[in-house]
């Protein structure tokens, strides 16, 4: 006798067994989605409700997501129709670029399109300048209106997110700030737009084809609107959105090291679909973002998330950008005593040509040590 365990084909003991399973699933879910970013959020975006989050009021760098509060300042600006020109300090800005040179103009609402899907620093910087006069300037529009909407722990000393001294984010105020945007139409039209091609005006009007660097923007479950972004310091990030069944979800995650999987695993959980699986890893070691991906490339040194060749990948230093071209001037002049050719490039200054980005922070460390800053980037 076994009491009846496996009495009408063993429906006990299959009861049993998914009875076991159920809370599995539950406890899992009560702990939370595994994440290897640094911080993350997962937001309902009708109410603002904080559903899920990990470190998420911690202050880190926030990489090319600045650029959503970049694009609602001007979004709210009244100026879309305006045109900018292109200054010597703008098209100098480092990658990632559109390459647009001195003297040319573009029309705002264009300028918003590179700087949301090509994630474009120099695009952004026209975009500050044309609005505010000047970087520094449209800075202080920036944290004014990140106040306003309630992200109170973060502060922004660039329109890009290029590495800054004191250029930070919280996982929690960019959910907050993205939230915002969601109710800005032109908002949810540009980062919807997986490419485009918009009008330049040099000598004649060129076309600048644009591609968005978010990789769930179809072909995943869920569609899902964002803004990428990646430097050294901050890793990978992202803030973005998505519906389903009538509800809307705001993810933020900072300082990721497999973004994509972190992010719909965010999604999965707060839709309450079937749990992504996490990748395997071992201590010290990174997740590997795909198991299809046969050769893993370097990520970028500076910028964004945009894929890099490494067969013909180059590194430098930058340094700055200096409050005034005098001031880098002066730095490239101490530079040079000390051995150290630097180019000057507006207000900010570029040393050395590396073929790896271990020899540029070597070479970095050098300078770090006799009181300089300067930040690895990929030509």
């Amino acid at each position: 006798m076994d009491g009846g365990w496996r009495m009408r084909g063993g429906a006990p003991t299959m009861a049993i067994a998914i009875g076991i399973a159920i809370a599995v699933a539950q406890d899992a879910r009560a702990a939370g989605p595994f994440v290897t970013a640094r911080a993350a959020v997962v937001m309902d975006a009708a109410t603002g409700e904080i559903l899920w989050e990990r470190n998420g009021s911690d202050p880190l760098p926030p990489a090319s997501t600045t650029k959503v509060l970049t694009a609602i300042v001007a979004l709210e600006s009244g100026r879309l129709d305006d045109t900018f020109r292109v200054s010597v300090n703008a098209a100098e800005t480092p990658p990632s670029k559109i390459n647009l040179r001195p003297g040319q103009q573009m029309r705002l609402k264009n300028l918003l399109y590179a700087v949301l899907l090509n994630s474009a620093n120099d695009a952004a910087t026209v975009v500050a300048e044309g609005l505010a006069g000047s970087e520094e300037a449209f800075a202080v529009r920036m944290n004014a209106r990140a106040g306003e909407l309630g992200a109170t722990s973060s502060h922004f000393a660039n329109p890009h997110g290029l590495t800054a001294p004191g250029h930070v984010a919280s996982a929690r105020d960019l959910a907050v700030i993205f939230r915002h945007g969601l109710d800005l139409p032109l908002f949810r039209e540009i980062l919807g737009t997986r490419s485009v091609q918009v009008p330049l005006e040099s000598s004649g009007v060129h076309w600048i084809s644009l591609h968005s660097h978010n990789r769930l923007l179809s072909g995943y479950t869920y569609r899902v609107i964002g803004k990428t972004g990646y430097t050294r310091p901050a890793l990978r990030c992202f803030v973005g959105s998505a519906n389903h069944d009538g509800r809307e979800l705001v993810i933020a995650l900072l300082g990721s090291r497999d973004l994509w999987s972190d992010a719909r695993r965010l999604f999965a959980w707060g839709f309450g679909g079937p749990p992504e699986r996490p990748s395997v890893v071992m201590a010290g070691m990174v997740p590997l973002p795909s198991l299809h991906r046969r050769h893993a490339r370097p990520a970028p040194a500076e910028g964004d998330d945009a894929p890099t060749d490494p067969r013909i990948a180059r590194y430098a230093l930058r340094l700055g950008p200096y409050p005034s071209r005098a001031a880098a001037t002066a730095t490239q002049a101490r530079l040079a005593r000390r051995g150290f050719s630097a180019v000057l490039a507006g207000r900010t200054l570029r040393i050395g040509t590396f073929a790896s980005a271990s020899r540029a922070e070597e070479t970095a460390g050098h300078l770090r040590r006799t009181g300089y800053h300067p930040v690895v980037v990929l030509l």
